[in-house]
């Protein structure tokens, strides 16, 4: 006969709601911080992220991008730009909105975390 493990007791909270990309893409806009009405600054851009279908073919997806950290705004706005290889990770949602009468989803991606992996070679680098 086994021995008698001591019962655990725990903390049952309810779930989170928890929904989280890693992406790795080639951001495809220009970086422009903006302001939120109540004055908050933010930068929303898009990732191009491509891969191949079962045919080969290379199809491109893109992300719709949203930061509002100030210290990665800052540093996004003087490192990065347009065609910078990077790696994003973010929280994920998708609202749901009616245009004319039809009800529409919105997916975006609210960035946690950015680094950069690759940076473009410049005009008098590739000379």
């Amino acid at each position: 006969m086994l021995p008698l493990i001591a019962k655990r007791s725990f903390h049952v909270t309810a779930a989170a709601k928890l929904a989280k990309m890693s992406i790795i893409g080639t951001i495809g806009t220009d970086l422009v911080p903006q302001e939120t009405s109540n004055g908050k600054k933010f930068v929303k851009y898009s990732v191009a992220v491509n891969n191949k279908n079962k045919n080969g073919e290379q199809v491109t997806s893109w992300f719709n991008v949203a930061v509002f950290n100030d210290k990665q705004i800052d540093y996004m706005t003087k490192y990065l730009g347009k065609g910078v290889k990077v790696y994003v990770e973010a929280d994920a949602t998708n609202t749901p909105y009616e245009k004319e009468g039809i009800k529409t989803y919105s997916f975006m991606l609210f960035q946690n975390n950015i680094e950069a992996l690759k940076y473009p070679k410049s005009q008098d680098e590739s000379s």
